[in-house]
């Protein structure tokens, strides 16, 4: 870690050592990151007797509920006040939702700890914990509980990483660092169930989301030229099979270990009539600076923006925006 995110651990640890009543929250549509550095801290937090509250502007996914405390999420704020909140993973302020939109107030007068690894984080807390070279926020997550000498139990250790494992694809991707490895490696000691989080994870499925991505791939074509591989998953193919978006989560990294592309872009249609892309690159490529351009972010090599419908149209933005940042 570098010196200013060593002062920064220390001023969250000391907010939060100081503090009762602690609220965790992270990003809309939360991911395995999410889910796990807001469990994972909750979970550790409570063992030092502190009263913390977890919340989400949208329900966790279905994979996720097996970890420890996701039964104690709230989607409404309850009432009274806190001392400290924490926003993990949240690139920006507005990616907490409508928890934060809708209740601005609450956040006025009381400090908030930024935690989280998007290089693109604005730093818009009181205090900032924002490290870039981190794999995850869960690893942030972990770090601060070190340095508070929170007694880390078994379904702490796997929230924990399970985040990790999520945001680096178990270890696959550009987001995989030595600090994520010796992470892991200390939480497996602490009893974090690898074999549990790598089936909830990367390999259970309902035989209708497994039609789905058979769908999916019916769509796939390849841009031989740019070395594009792209997808798309539409509302009707959802209604078709009687599976969900968060079902077949893993679709574009799939898509990645296509050897004759290097870029991935996977569209889906939402209820809106907006579509939702996922983009992922092998190394070298930086598919972030797309997301960004088009509204988005994310890593590296993987990012997402939502871009206004019909699906021709946002594939035809995307396409430009990557020639415009990419000319040959």
């Amino acid at each position: 870690m570098t010196q200013i995110a060593q002062t920064s651990l220390q001023e969250a640890a000391g907010l939060l050592r100081d503090a009762r009543r602690i609220a965790v929250i992270s990003h809309i549509e939360p991911d395995a990151d999410a889910v796990g550095s807001t469990l994972g801290l909750a979970g550790g937090l409570r063992q030092l007797g502190k009263e913390v509250t977890t919340a989400f502007s949208d329900p966790i996914p279905p994979y996720a509920e097996f970890l420890a405390g996701a039964g104690d999420v709230v989607l409404q704020w309850p009432e009274g006040r806190f001392d400290v909140y924490v926003f993990a993973d949240a690139a920006d302020i507005a990616r907490v939702g409508r928890l934060y939109t809708d209740n601005r107030e609450r956040f006025a007068d009381t400090p908030v700890i930024n935690m989280d690894h998007h290089r693109t984080n604005p730093g818009y807390g009181t205090v900032n914990l924002v490290v870039p070279d981190a794999s995850s926020t869960s690893e942030l997550s972990f770090r601060v509980l070190k340095e508070m000498d929170a007694p880390i139990d078994a379904g702490t250790a796997t929230a924990l990483l399970f985040g990790i494992m999520g945001d680096t694809g178990s270890f696959r991707n550009g987001a995989t660092t030595a600090g994520s490895f010796e992470a892991a490696a200390d939480l497996f000691r602490h009893g974090a169930d690898v074999q549990r989080i790598a089936y909830e994870q990367f390999e259970r499925k309902r035989f209708d989301a497994a039609r789905l991505f058979g769908d999916v791939l019916d769509t796939i074509r390849l841009d031989h030229e740019r070395r594009i591989v792209s997808a798309w998953l539409s509302q009707e193919m959802m209604r078709a099979t009687g599976a969900t978006l968060d079902e077949i989560e893993g679709t574009a990294a799939y898509l990645r270990g296509i050897e004759e592309a290097d870029v991935v872009m996977f569209l889906k249609e939402t209820e809106e009539d907006e579509v939702k892309v996922s983009l992922r690159s092998k190394p070298g490529i930086d598919v972030s600076a797309i997301a960004s351009a088009l509204g988005g972010g994310g890593h590296t090599q993987a990012a997402g923006a939502t871009l206004p419908g019909p699906r021709e149209r946002a594939y035809d933005l995307l396409i430009e925006t990557y020639d415009r940042l990419n000319p040959r």
